[in-house]
Parts: C-alpha cells; sequence; structure tokens
C-alpha cells in the first residue's frame, strides 16, 4: 500500500523529501555573500549579506544609512564582476538603485573607488539609479526592473529609503490610510518576490520615528515598522557614538544572534573601530 493510500491525501501534498534536499544543497551552492567593507560589521551579519536575504537598516541620522548603500555598490561591483567575468555583455548591472530622498552621489562612489583601487567607470556602469518621486513610482519601477533581473546572475537590489514616502503620504490630507498602507504593502510584497525569485541580496534603509517606550534601549523605530516586520529577515540597527564612533547591532533576526559591534566612517566608507 502506498503513502497516498495510507494517509488518504493525493501525492502532490507528500513532502519529496530528496527533492527540498536538493533544493537547499542549489541554493546553498548560489548563495553569494557580500562583504560591507568592514569586519566587525559583516560579524554582526554572521559573514556579510546574503543573496536570497532582505535586510532592513535603520537609525538616527548621520549614522551612515546612505553611506552603507554607496560603498555596497562598490563592493557588489568587485564580487559579482569576479564571479561573472565573462557574460558576454560589455557592462554589466548588479546593482538596482531606487534612490527615494535623492542622495545618491556618483561623487562619492568615485571615492571609495578610487581608495579600494577600483575602476570607478566601471563600477558606476553597474549601477542602475532609478529616482523616485513618489511610492506608486516606486512600485511601477520593482515591476519594470524584473525584465533586466537575470536569475543566473543575481545581483543587489538597494532601496534608500523605503519609507520616505509612506511617511509624507500618512501627513496628506488628500491620500487615505487605507490607500497609502495598501500601496506600501504591494511595494513590500514585491521586493519580498523579487529578492526570492532571482537570489537578489536586498538591502533597505528606513527612516525613523522616537520609541518612546521607557525601557526600550533602542530609541528609535522604522516608520511603520508595523508593516515592515513581516518582510525582513534581518534589522540592523545603527547608532551614533561621538564624533569617530558607532555600533551596528541586529536587533530582529530569524538566524543571527544579537550582536553589537563599533565601526566608523571614513573618506574610504566603513571601517572598523579601533580602541
Amino acid at each position: 500500500m502506498g503513502l497516498s493510500e495510507i494517509l488518504k491525501i493525493k501525492m502532490h501534498q507528500v513532502v519529496n523529501i530528496k527533492k527540498s534536499i536538493n533544493e537547499v544543497r542549489t541554493k546553498r551552492i548560489k548563495q553569494i555573500i557580500l562583504t560591507s567593507g568592514s569586519k566587525n560589521f559583516d560579524d554582526v551579519l554572521g559573514g556579510g549579506f546574503c543573496s536570497g536575504e532582505t535586510y532592513l537598516i535603520f537609525g538616527a541620522n548621520k549614522t551612515g544609512k546612505t553611506q552603507l548603500c554607496h560603498q555596497l555598490c562598490v563592493w557588489a561591483y568587485k564580487k559579482y564582476s569576479m564571479i561573472y567575468p565573462n557574460s558576454g555583455k560589455k557592462d554589466l548591472e548588479f546593482v538596482y538603485y531606487f534612490d527615494t530622498e535623492n542622495t545618491f552621489r556618483p561623487e562619492r562612489i568615485k571615492e571609495i573607488g578610487i581608495n579600494s583601487y577600483l575602476e570607478y567607470e566601471k563600477i558606476l556602469k553597474s549601477v542602475l539609479v532609478a529616482k523616485i518621486t513618489s511610492n506608486s513610482a516606486l512600485f511601477l519601477s520593482l515591476k519594470n526592473i524584473e525584465d533586466l533581473l537575470d536569475p543566473t546572475q543575481g545581483g543587489v537590489l538597494i532601496i534608500d529609503t523605503i519609507n520616505n514616502y509612506f511617511r509624507s503620504e500618512l501627513g496628506n490630507k488628500n491620500i487615505s490610510y487605507n490607500k497609502a498602507k495598501e500601496t506600501f504593502l504591494n511595494i513590500l510584497k514585491k521586493v519580498n518576490e523579487l529578492t526570492r525569485r532571482y537570489n537578489l541580496i536586498t538591502i533597505i534603509t528606513a527612516q525613523v520615528a522616537p520609541n518612546f517606550s521607557e525601557k526600550a534601549l533602542i530609541r528609535v523605530l522604522p516608520v511603520g515598522n508595523q508593516f515592515l516586520n513581516h518582510y525582513f529577515s534581518e534589522y540592523i540597527y545603527l547608532s551614533y557614538k561621538d564624533k569617530d564612533k558607532s555600533y551596528v547591532q541586529i536587533v530582529n533576526s530569524f538566524n543571527l544572534p544579537e550582536k553589537k559591534l563599533f565601526y566608523k566612517i571614513t573618506p574610504t566608507g566603513f571601517q572598523d573601530y579601533e580602541i
């Protein structure tokens, strides 16, 4: 008597263990780990940013969220150009960068690239930048890049910041709360879908609001956190300590223990803070 007859279920409802194990092995083989450029930062992440994972980075102003996005463009070029040196395309795009605050600076990438002994012109050609003017435009742009994504190549998806227009829409009397919420959730669902389908490394920054809980160790929370926390596997908190020192902390992870280490921001990007 077969398993389906014993359990009185259809065969398509039975989990194929061998197939599941093979899928896990295939994912591990294809997994790409992207460094931040800082050993401390990478240690907090368990080695670096992993493909197929979604990372939410939040913190107050001047903690380096946008700086990190620029630095990751440089390291993504170095990593992916080594993996796919002969793809048949003259100029490969490895990074899909959605800028909602008009803070993308090519000159910053040039500075970090030169200090890393890389050709900054090639780095900039590997970054596809979209200037976003509304949440509707962000959602449409996310749908449109699917035509450019290659499931065999992967890449890095960066949105700086994810909740900029959601925050402004909440204060707009002409937009209902339900409409703002619906658009925001559609964006989050699309980000999650693209990450899984195309094995992307997804790094999203978020604006924050004060955390008024008296016992809270983390004094700020991402705007729209009640929706965000359903879609991100890792929450990374950046906090400004003093003139030269800040710290990075994992605060909400499915897989990693909480850890806090120091870093500093220099002309060459994120570096370890040495005591």
